[in-house]
């Protein structure tokens, strides 16, 4: 169990830097809740597959690179998986570079991405799962 949960969360990551919507959708669950730093154009999580197609068409809009690169991933007692990532954006247009590190804490549904809550500081989605650290 923990080996595939780990894989889907990374290849969630995968997908956003490579942008592939379509491989994102194959790890999510149809009725996925996801918030996100990178694109989050209004207070709204981006909810079901249409939601991560949003998703993509955001980040498309708003930035002319980006990528995730995946430093830890972490199983929970509890069945969620922690993903510790730094994240290295481009600004479209303006060419301003934002790197910011963040972690999520996902939970599984049919043993697909379900819900992702978001943590500024990866230090935080770590207690949530009862680890210290980060």
């Amino acid at each position: 169990m923990w080996d595939e949960r780990i894989e889907r969360v990374r290849a969630f990551a995968d997908a956003i830097t490579a942008r592939d919507v379509e491989a994102a959708l194959e790890v999510c669950h149809p009725e996925i809740e996801f918030s996100s730093l990178m694109a989050q154009l209004d207070a709204r999580p981006y909810s079901g597959h249409a939601g991560i197609r949003r998703y993509f068409r955001e980040i498309e809009a708003t930035w002319e690179e980006w990528r995730v690169e995946v430093e830890q991933l972490l199983p929970a007692p509890d069945g969620r998986v922690v993903i510790v990532m730094s994240t290295h954006l481009r600004g479209k247009g303006s060419g301003l570079p934002l790197a910011q590190r963040i972690a999520n804490v996902w939970e599984f549904r049919d043993e697909k991405l379900w819900r992702a809550s978001l943590h500024h500081e990866p230090a935080d989605a770590l207690r949530a799962i009862g680890v210290e650290g980060g």
